[in-house]
């Protein structure tokens, strides 16, 4: 029956397709949906960043201890736990094989303090 009908519109000259108001319909529903499902993506790469940034300090810090049972002291840069600073004894490294990118911010390093606690 419907493609009767479908044959009738088109031998009266008319083409079969969808009308602009029903496009407008169709895109409009979609924008509503992509409106309701993006913030949580957006979040959840929020959350990643979180627990990115934690680990690098969690793995910085870590590697920062066993350089002090190394040398006696903690390292003044993170550079100190990948490559062997200059003047240093007893350095038995690299403590990290890479220095961590910041997830938010990558022109930042992780700085270390005089306890060996990240900033």
């Amino acid at each position: 029956m419907a493609c009767v009908a479908g044959m009738d519109r088109l031998k009266k000259g008319r083409q079969a397709g969808y009308s602009l108001w029903e496009l407008a319909l169709v895109l409009f529903l979609m924008g509503v949906l992509l409106s309701l499902v993006v913030p949580h993506f957006s979040s959840s790469s929020y959350y990643v960043r979180q627990q990115v940034d934690l680990a690098n300090k969690q793995r910085i810090e870590g590697a920062a201890q066993i350089y002090r049972l190394d040398v006696g002291n903690f390292p003044v840069h993170v550079s100190d736990l990948v490559y062997l600073p200059t003047g240093i004894s007893g350095w038995r490294g690299p403590y990290l094989k890479e220095i961590p990118i910041n997830p938010f911010n990558s022109a930042q390093s992780y700085q270390i303090d005089a306890l060996g606690q990240v900033k």
